[in-house]
């Protein structure tokens, strides 16, 4: 199972080096290699880290060991997965660890006579800074030697029944009581990006992915359109998909709207865009605007629904 990946703690130092590191991506900026890697690592990463660090220190599980919540979940669910199909897994991360060489190392030990290595990113709908990037990466690493054994990856998600009905088993005890509005909240994305993606076709476009989402999950819900509001996430430039969650969600209590719940289908593990920019910062705008009810939806997490969901999608039930 991929994900992203975490700073190792919310020291300032391990922190900058994640960043430095995600950013450093042409796939996730969009410019050359070279430009890239000179922004992150000499003004992005060093100019964000302190802010970042305590950001992801207010998220940071304090529990012994003190563990990234991505990192916790991720591993929980990898367990869970695990015992209840008695199959071999492991989590990797984009950037930082465990990296892709150590799953594969791992899974190669717990079992030796492996046929085939499925890959399961936890990205349901396709973006090249993360769907893209991490095949690319996993390619890379899995075709340095010989292997015995075949690669699979498993495709975007995005409208699969079994994640559909896993979303909406989760969501539904938050949804109990009485809210006036339903955010649903996106990871933004460049403009320059999504129209790229949107010329390559639907298995492709970010976009139309994210509303095929939405559309499916309200359909189990039965929560009509009008009740729903969609707002984009972590932009960093003012060309990324709009309207911005940072911006618009104090917007939803002045219009009258005071009881929210959030959630956000983009994301089956909670981390720091989850975590603090949803069930902190969000939280904080719209109440100060004056909001009555903030109700955060968690991510699925190692919730069973989830466990179920993920065995259909890769065994193409």
């Amino acid at each position: 199972m991929v994900n992203v990946g975490t700073p190792s703690s919310y020291k300032k130092a391990d922190v900058q080096k994640f960043i430095g590191d995600m950013l450093s991506d042409p796939l996730v900026t969009g410019k050359s290699e070279w430009w890239s890697d000179f922004l992150a690592r000499n003004i992005i990463a060093p100019l964000s880290a302190s802010k970042s660090a305590e950001k992801y220190k207010k998220i940071w599980r304090k529990e012994d060991p003190q563990i990234s919540p991505l990192l916790y979940f991720m591993q929980k669910l990898a367990d869970e997965l695990e015992a209840k199909k008695n199959i071999p897994v492991e989590i990797a991360m984009r950037y930082g660890e465990p990296t892709f060489s150590e799953a594969i190392n791992k899974l190669e030990a717990k079992c030796p006579l492996i046929h085939e290595l499925v890959v399961f990113p936890l990205y349901p709908q396709y973006a090249q800074a993360t769907t893209q990037t991490a095949i690319d990466e996993i390619g890379r690493i899995f075709y340095k030697r010989p292997h015995s054994f075949r690669l699979k990856i498993v495709k975007p998600y995005f409208n699969h029944p079994a994640y559909i009905h896993a979303l909406a088993t989760h969501a539904k005890p938050y949804l109990e009581n009485e809210f006036d509005k339903l955010v649903l909240s996106y990871h933004s994305l460049p403009l320059n990006q999504v129209e790229k993606a949107w010329e390559k076709g639907k298995e492709f476009d970010y976009v139309y992915q994210l509303k095929e989402t939405n559309r499916l999950l309200l359909d189990q819900l039965h929560i009509p359109p009008k009740n729903v509001v969609l707002l984009y996430a972590s932009q960093r430039g003012s060309g990324w998909l709009k309207p911005y969650l940072s911006t618009d969600i104090s917007g939803i209590a002045k219009q009258g709207w005071k009881k929210i719940v959030v959630m956000s289908p983009g994301f089956p593990i909670d981390n720091i865009e989850t975590l603090y920019d949803i069930d902190i910062e969000a939280r904080k705008l719209f109440m100060e605007g004056g909001g009555e009810k903030f109700t955060f939806i968690p991510s699925l997490n190692n919730d069973p629904s989830f466990v179920e969901a993920i065995w259909k999608i890769i065994s193409g039930v």
